[in-house]
Protein backbone atom coordinates (compact mmCIF):
# COMPACT_ATOMS: atom_id res chain seq x y z
CA UNK A 1 0.00 0.00 0.00
CA UNK A 2 1.36 3.62 -0.94
CA UNK A 3 -0.42 6.85 0.07
CA UNK A 4 0.59 10.00 -2.09
CA UNK A 5 -0.43 12.75 0.07
CA UNK A 6 -1.06 16.25 -1.91
CA UNK A 7 -1.28 19.38 -0.97
CA UNK A 8 -3.67 21.57 -2.78
CA UNK A 9 -2.19 24.36 -5.13
CA UNK A 10 -1.76 28.16 -4.01
CA UNK A 11 -5.04 29.42 -3.24
CA UNK A 12 -7.11 32.52 -4.25
CA UNK A 13 -8.08 34.04 -1.08
CA UNK A 14 -8.32 37.54 -1.83
CA UNK A 15 -10.16 37.96 -5.33
CA UNK A 16 -9.15 41.47 -6.88
CA UNK A 17 -7.49 42.72 -3.57
CA UNK A 18 -10.51 42.28 -1.97
CA UNK A 19 -12.14 40.45 1.56
CA UNK A 20 -10.96 36.90 2.16
CA UNK A 21 -13.58 34.62 0.89
CA UNK A 22 -14.75 31.30 2.64
CA UNK A 23 -13.74 28.47 0.33
CA UNK A 24 -11.28 29.96 -2.12
CA UNK A 25 -10.51 28.46 -5.73
CA UNK A 26 -6.90 28.05 -7.49
CA UNK A 27 -4.90 31.43 -8.55
CA UNK A 28 -3.50 30.99 -12.16
CA UNK A 29 -0.47 30.00 -10.61
CA UNK A 30 -2.36 27.54 -8.41
CA UNK A 31 -3.60 25.59 -11.19
CA UNK A 32 -0.44 25.42 -13.01
CA UNK A 33 1.02 23.93 -9.46
CA UNK A 34 -2.08 21.42 -10.10
CA UNK A 35 -0.80 20.79 -13.78
CA UNK A 36 2.83 19.82 -12.61
CA UNK A 37 1.63 17.72 -9.83
CA UNK A 38 -0.67 15.46 -11.99
CA UNK A 39 2.37 15.08 -14.15
CA UNK A 40 4.58 13.68 -11.55
CA UNK A 41 2.25 11.67 -9.73
CA UNK A 42 0.45 10.53 -12.75
CA UNK A 43 3.61 8.74 -14.31
CA UNK A 44 2.46 5.77 -11.91
CA UNK A 45 -0.56 3.78 -11.74
CA UNK A 46 -3.53 5.00 -8.99
CA UNK A 47 -6.09 3.26 -7.83
CA UNK A 48 -7.87 5.56 -5.91
CA UNK A 49 -8.18 9.54 -5.50
CA UNK A 50 -9.91 10.72 -2.59
CA UNK A 51 -9.98 14.60 -1.82
CA UNK A 52 -11.26 17.31 0.70
CA UNK A 53 -14.71 18.81 0.10
CA UNK A 54 -12.92 21.95 0.14
CA UNK A 55 -12.99 24.10 -3.57
CA UNK A 56 -9.08 24.49 -3.71
CA UNK A 57 -8.45 20.53 -3.06
CA UNK A 58 -11.43 19.66 -5.49
CA UNK A 59 -9.80 22.11 -8.52
CA UNK A 60 -5.96 20.56 -7.26
CA UNK A 61 -7.59 16.80 -8.05
CA UNK A 62 -8.82 17.80 -11.24
CA UNK A 63 -5.93 17.48 -13.71
CA UNK A 64 -4.42 14.31 -11.70
CA UNK A 65 -8.26 12.56 -12.02
CA UNK A 66 -8.32 13.49 -15.73
CA UNK A 67 -4.99 12.28 -16.68
CA UNK A 68 -5.44 8.86 -14.90
CA UNK A 69 -9.14 8.21 -15.79
CA UNK A 70 -9.93 8.08 -12.23
CA UNK A 71 -13.44 9.90 -10.57
CA UNK A 72 -12.17 11.66 -7.35
CA UNK A 73 -13.47 10.37 -4.40
CA UNK A 74 -14.95 13.38 -2.30
CA UNK A 75 -14.56 12.99 1.78
CA UNK A 76 -15.88 15.47 4.00
CA UNK A 77 -13.48 14.03 6.46
CA UNK A 78 -10.51 15.58 4.54
CA UNK A 79 -11.22 19.28 5.22
CA UNK A 80 -8.78 21.20 6.73
CA UNK A 81 -9.12 22.55 10.31
CA UNK A 82 -12.53 25.10 10.62
CA UNK A 83 -11.77 28.54 11.36
CA UNK A 84 -14.69 30.50 11.90
CA UNK A 85 -14.44 34.26 10.61
CA UNK A 86 -15.71 37.02 9.25
CA UNK A 87 -14.59 38.61 5.72
CA UNK A 88 -11.73 40.16 6.33
CA UNK A 89 -8.66 42.13 4.65
CA UNK A 90 -4.52 40.84 4.93
CA UNK A 91 -3.84 42.75 7.52
CA UNK A 92 -6.86 41.64 9.76
CA UNK A 93 -6.16 37.80 8.47
CA UNK A 94 -2.69 38.05 9.74
CA UNK A 95 -3.54 39.71 12.94
CA UNK A 96 -5.74 37.09 13.84
CA UNK A 97 -3.14 34.17 13.03
CA UNK A 98 -0.68 36.20 14.98
CA UNK A 99 -3.03 37.11 17.98
CA UNK A 100 -4.03 33.11 18.20
CA UNK A 101 -0.48 31.64 17.59
CA UNK A 102 0.43 34.19 20.73
CA UNK A 103 -2.06 31.81 23.52
CA UNK A 104 -0.52 29.84 25.90
CA UNK A 105 0.48 26.75 24.71
CA UNK A 106 -2.60 24.34 26.11
CA UNK A 107 -4.64 26.67 24.14
CA UNK A 108 -4.02 25.77 21.07
CA UNK A 109 -5.59 22.40 21.79
CA UNK A 110 -9.01 24.83 21.01
CA UNK A 111 -7.65 25.10 17.32
CA UNK A 112 -8.08 28.86 16.09
CA UNK A 113 -10.44 31.14 18.09
CA UNK A 114 -14.41 30.04 17.88
CA UNK A 115 -13.46 27.39 15.01
CA UNK A 116 -13.11 23.58 15.53
CA UNK A 117 -11.06 22.27 18.81
CA UNK A 118 -7.92 20.50 17.34
CA UNK A 119 -9.10 16.73 19.06
CA UNK A 120 -12.05 17.08 16.99
CA UNK A 121 -9.94 18.05 13.73
CA UNK A 122 -7.60 15.20 14.59
CA UNK A 123 -10.73 12.53 15.45
CA UNK A 124 -12.51 13.49 12.18
CA UNK A 125 -9.39 13.44 9.82
CA UNK A 126 -7.97 9.91 11.30
CA UNK A 127 -11.42 8.52 10.90
CA UNK A 128 -11.72 9.20 7.68
CA UNK A 129 -8.24 7.76 7.14
CA UNK A 130 -9.25 4.45 8.88
CA UNK A 131 -12.61 4.41 6.17
CA UNK A 132 -10.58 4.86 3.27
CA UNK A 133 -8.19 2.08 4.52
CA UNK A 134 -10.94 -0.32 5.38
CA UNK A 135 -12.30 0.15 2.00
CA UNK A 136 -8.78 -1.70 0.72
CA UNK A 137 -8.76 -4.15 3.24
CA UNK A 138 -6.64 -2.46 5.51
CA UNK A 139 -7.08 -2.17 9.25
CA UNK A 140 -5.67 -1.05 12.09
CA UNK A 141 -4.44 -3.89 15.35
CA UNK A 142 -3.29 -2.58 18.60
CA UNK A 143 -0.75 -4.58 20.03
CA UNK A 144 0.46 -3.95 23.73
CA UNK A 145 1.60 -0.04 22.84
CA UNK A 146 2.26 -0.40 18.93
CA UNK A 147 -0.36 -0.32 16.21
CA UNK A 148 0.13 -2.79 13.10
CA UNK A 149 -2.29 -2.85 10.26
CA UNK A 150 -3.14 -5.32 8.07
CA UNK A 151 -1.81 -5.40 4.62
CA UNK A 152 -4.08 -5.37 1.64
CA UNK A 153 -4.32 -8.58 -0.62
CA UNK A 154 -2.52 -6.74 -3.52
CA UNK A 155 -0.30 -3.47 -3.95
CA UNK A 156 -2.37 -0.54 -3.95
CA UNK A 157 -1.52 3.16 -4.67
CA UNK A 158 -3.59 6.06 -3.11
CA UNK A 159 -3.72 9.96 -3.67
CA UNK A 160 -5.34 12.09 -1.34
CA UNK A 161 -5.48 15.70 -2.40
CA UNK A 162 -6.06 17.60 0.93
CA UNK A 163 -4.46 20.67 3.24
CA UNK A 164 -1.29 20.97 5.20
CA UNK A 165 -3.08 20.38 8.76
CA UNK A 166 -4.95 17.76 7.17
CA UNK A 167 -1.88 15.69 5.25
CA UNK A 168 0.30 16.65 8.71
CA UNK A 169 -2.21 14.78 11.22
CA UNK A 170 -2.36 11.72 8.64
CA UNK A 171 1.31 11.71 8.82
CA UNK A 172 1.66 11.47 12.67
CA UNK A 173 -1.20 9.16 12.95
CA UNK A 174 0.14 6.66 10.26
CA UNK A 175 2.69 6.49 11.68
CA UNK A 176 1.86 6.18 15.58
CA UNK A 177 3.07 9.66 16.68
CA UNK A 178 1.49 11.18 19.56
CA UNK A 179 -0.43 14.24 18.41
CA UNK A 180 0.75 18.00 19.01
CA UNK A 181 -1.91 20.90 18.41
CA UNK A 182 0.20 22.23 15.77
CA UNK A 183 0.89 19.43 13.38
CA UNK A 184 0.98 21.70 10.26
CA UNK A 185 3.92 23.42 11.65
CA UNK A 186 5.74 20.10 12.90
CA UNK A 187 5.02 18.13 9.59
CA UNK A 188 4.78 21.56 7.00
CA UNK A 189 4.42 21.00 3.68
CA UNK A 190 4.35 23.72 0.41
CA UNK A 191 1.87 24.25 -1.84
CA UNK A 192 1.15 21.52 -3.92
CA UNK A 193 4.11 19.65 -2.31
CA UNK A 194 3.96 15.85 -2.09
CA UNK A 195 5.03 13.07 0.59
CA UNK A 196 4.58 9.56 0.28
CA UNK A 197 3.71 6.90 3.46
CA UNK A 198 4.35 2.85 2.57
CA UNK A 199 3.22 0.12 4.25
CA UNK A 200 6.39 -1.94 4.72
CA UNK A 201 5.43 -5.51 6.73
CA UNK A 202 6.72 -5.75 9.78
CA UNK A 203 7.62 -10.19 9.62
CA UNK A 204 3.96 -11.92 10.91
CA UNK A 205 2.77 -8.92 12.87
CA UNK A 206 1.35 -6.76 10.16
CA UNK A 207 2.60 -3.83 8.56
CA UNK A 208 3.46 -0.53 9.40
CA UNK A 209 4.13 2.78 7.62
CA UNK A 210 6.79 4.23 6.46
CA UNK A 211 7.45 8.01 5.35
CA UNK A 212 9.49 7.54 2.16
CA UNK A 213 9.22 10.80 0.91
CA UNK A 214 8.07 13.91 2.68
CA UNK A 215 7.44 18.13 0.89
CA UNK A 216 8.44 17.21 -2.73
CA UNK A 217 8.33 19.90 -4.92
CA UNK A 218 11.48 18.89 -7.86
CA UNK A 219 7.92 19.11 -10.37
CA UNK A 220 7.31 22.68 -9.05
CA UNK A 221 11.09 23.92 -9.26
CA UNK A 222 11.38 22.13 -13.34
CA UNK A 223 7.86 24.02 -13.76
CA UNK A 224 9.21 27.51 -11.78
CA UNK A 225 6.06 27.53 -9.88
CA UNK A 226 8.13 27.42 -6.81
Amino acid sequence: MRIVLLRHGEPDWFPAGGLSVDDAGLTARGHAQAEAAARILGAERIDAIYVSPLRRARETADPLARLCGVAPVTLDALAEIGIKTPRMSQPEVDHFFMEAMRRPLESHWDGWPQGESFHDFHARVTRGMSGILARHAMTPERKGEFTVWRLPPRQLSLVVVAHGGTNAVLITHLLDVSPVPWEWIRFESELAAYSVVQARPLGQHGGVWSLTRFNEVAHLEEARLR
